[in-house]
C-alpha cells in the first residue's frame, strides 16, 4: 500500500507476455473476475477499483466485440461481416445458437428453425413462448462456444469449459464452423503460413517466431504452435489497437488536462477516473481515441461507455457520448449516493 493514501497500484507491464497483450502484476487486477463464479453469489470483486478522489467516478471505455470484429475482418466471411456491416446486422451469437438449437431439436421434440425465426424468439422476450427458454439458453452456449473456439479450442477443451460431453461440444463447434465457414478456412491459411515463414504477424506488422516448434519434431509443441499463430493473429491485434488507444489518450493530454487517473487496459476495456464535472468534456475526447481507425479496417470500431462509483457498479450510457446520455448517467448516480 501507498503511504500517503493506503491505495495498491499494480504494475502495468507493456511487453511481459506473448500475445503482446498489456498484463499487471503485485497485484494483477486483470483477474478481478466479472461476472458470477459461485451460484447465487453476486461477483464483487471489482468494487476494489475506485475514484481516484472524492467526487470522482470510475470510467469504463470497453471495445465492442473486438477479437470477433478482428477475425471479421481477417477472414471475410460472409456472415460474421454481416454481424458488424449493414442495415439488418446479423446477431453472431445466436448464429451459433441455431446450430446448437437444432442439434438438440430431435431429444427436445421440436422442429428445427431457421435463423430469422430464432431471433424473432429472442428478441420478443415472450416468456411464454414454447421456444424462449431454449434459444434463451442455446444462444448463450453459442457465445460460450464462439469465444472459447476463437483460438482453436477443440472438443476436449471445450467440453469441460462448458462441462458437456465431448460429442456435444464437437457438435457445437460444428455448429460454429456451419455459421461461418469461413473463419476455418481463414485459420487454415494463418497456420500454413505460420508453417511456410516460420513467423505469424499482426495487422499491424508485429511478428511472433514460430519455427522451433513447428520443426522440432514434436507434435504437442507443433500443435501448439498452430493455436498460437491463430491467437496471436488475433488477440495480439487487439492488444496492438488497445495500446495505440491508450498511446492517443496519452498523445492527446487527456489525463493531464483534467483532474483524472489512468488505470489501464482490463482486457478489452481502457479504464480511467474522472471528476464528476469533467465528464461533459472528457468523455467525448476519450471515445474518439478508443474508435479511431484500426489497421485500416472496414469492419466499424465501437466502444460502449459507462461510469460508476466503482468498476463493478457501473451505469452503460451506450456507445455515443452524447450530453444527454452522459446527463442521463450523472443522475442515475443518485442512486449509489
Amino acid at each position: 500500500m501507498h503511504w500517503k493514501d493506503g491505495l495498491v497500484r499494480p504494475n502495468h507491464n507493456q511487453g511481459a507476455a506473448n500475445t503482446r497483450r498489456a498484463t499487471e502484476s503485485r497485484p494483477n487486477k486483470t483477474q478481478l473476475p466479472k461476472h458470477q463464479k459461485i451460484e447465487g453469489q453476486i461477483s464483487r470483486f471489482r468494487e476494489v477499483i475506485v475514484p481516484h478522489r472524492h467526487g470522482a467516478v470510475v470510467v469504463s471505455m470497453d471495445f465492442e466485440a473486438q477479437e470477433l470484429k478482428i477475425i471479421a475482418e481477417q477472414s471475410q466471411d460472409t456472415n460474421l461481416v454481416a454481424c458488424y456491416v449493414g442495415d439488418s446486422k446479423k446477431d453472431v451469437h445466436s448464429l451459433t445458437g441455431v446450430g446448437i438449437f437444432n442439434y438438440k431439436a430431435k431429444q427436445r421434440t421440436v422442429d428445427e428453425i431457421i435463423y430469422e425465426l430464432f431471433e424473432q424468439v429472442r428478441q420478443s422476450g415472450d416468456k411464454k413462448h414454447p421456444l424462449f427458454q431454449y434459444v434463451k439458453d442455446d444462444r448463450n452456449l453459442g457465445k460460450k462456444v464462439n469465444f472459447t473456439t476463437e483460438f482453436g479450442a477443440m472438443a476436449p477443451k471445450v467440453a469441460q469449459t462448458l462441462i458437456i460431453t465431448e460429442e456435444e461440444a464437437q457438435a457445437f463447434i460444428d455448429a460454429r464452423e456451419a455459421a461461418c465457414p469461413g473463419t476455418k478456412l481463414w485459420k487454415l491459411k494463418v497456420i500454413e503460413e505460420a508453417k511456410d515463414k516460420g513467423y505469424v504477424r499482426t495487422m499491424l506488422g508485429a511478428v511472433r517466431h514460430l519455427r522451433p516448434a513447428f520443426t522440432s519434431g514434436d507434435n504437442w509443441l507443433a500443435s501448439k504452435a498452430e493455436r498460437q499463430a491463430v491467437n496471436f493473429k488475433v488477440q495480439s491485434s487487439a492488444g496492438e489497437q488497445t495500446k495505440l488507444a491508450e498511446g492517443r489518450m496519452w498523445r492527446d493530454g487527456l489525463f493531464f488536462e483534467f483532474d483524472s487517473a489512468c488505470y489501464g487496459p482490463i482486457h478489452d476495456e481502457v479504464v480511467a477516473s474522472f471528476m464528476i464535472e469533467d465528464l461533459q468534456l472528457a468523455l467525448p475526447r476519450m471515445h474518439a481515441c478508443m474508435v479511431a481507425n484500426y489497421a485500416d479496417t472496414s469492419i466499424p470500431i465501437t466502444s460502449s461507455i459507462s461510469f460508476g462509483p466503482d468498476f463493478f457498479r457501473q451505469i452503460e450510457i451506450g456507445v455515443v457520448p452524447t450530453p444527454e446520455a452522459i446527463a442521463e448517467g450523472i443522475y442515475k448516480l443518485k442512486e449509489y449516493q
